[in-house]
């Protein structure tokens, strides 16, 4: 899986995007800027779903970061959830865990 995909829907008030495949340099700022374009568009809480088969490198982890960022400076929220355990142990090591939105 060279880039990834995503599907959205609308779940308890949240805008909840599931991604798939692989989020990684090549393709870090589009899903930045796809996160973006939902919240500018008055999704104010938005839910990355990252269920199933999904690599993110460490570009797509600083996209993340940063765009949670963007969010929260705008009163919204932007949480994860279904994160693998091996992204989530490179979370900890990072101490990125406590700066994340990670819900189960």
């Amino acid at each position: 899986m060279e880039g990834f995909q995503t599907e959205v829907a609308l779940e308890d008030g949240a805008c909840i995007v599931r991604i798939q495949g692989n989020v990684s340099l090549k393709n870090a700022f589009a899903l930045k800027e796809l996160i973006i374009r939902y919240f500018d568009q008055g999704h104010k809480n938005i839910i990355l779903d990252f269920e199933g088969d999904v690599y993110l490198d460490s570009s797509g982890i600083g996209a993340i970061f940063n765009t949670q960022k963007y969010v929260t400076e705008r009163h919204g929220s932007l949480k994860l959830r279904n994160l693998s355990r091996d992204v989530m142990t490179i979370l900890r090591i990072a101490n990125l865990d406590k700066h994340l939105d990670i819900i189960s």
